[in-house]
């Protein structure tokens, strides 16, 4: 339940900074910020699900095999956020 959470979380206050910034002056810096704030999540991503999904010792494969589903996951909410964020700043003129 932690790690959807976290996602979910991630998702909803990304593409808000993200439209945030794509609205206002500072517009160059939202993929900047966005990517820092992706960056964070996937550590925390990592950290989190390697800790609810292996027991120690932690056998190499199953980290590393953890590791690639949190990074595909984090990939797709990264996408989503950007999709989001794109739609609640509307269109620009």
């Amino acid at each position: 339940m932690g790690l959807i959470l976290l996602t979910m979380t991630f998702m909803v206050i990304a593409a808000l900074v993200f439209a945030a910034f794509t609205v206002s002056a500072q517009a160059l810096w939202a993929f900047p910020i966005l990517v820092s704030l992706w960056t964070a999540f996937l550590w925390t991503l990592i950290g989190k699900g390697v800790a609810a999904f292996s027991n120690p010792p932690h056998q190499p494969r199953r980290v590393f095999a953890i590791i690639i589903g949190c990074s595909l996951l984090a990939i797709a909410a990264l996408a989503v956020s950007i999709l989001v964020g794109l739609l609640i700043a509307g269109p620009r003129n």
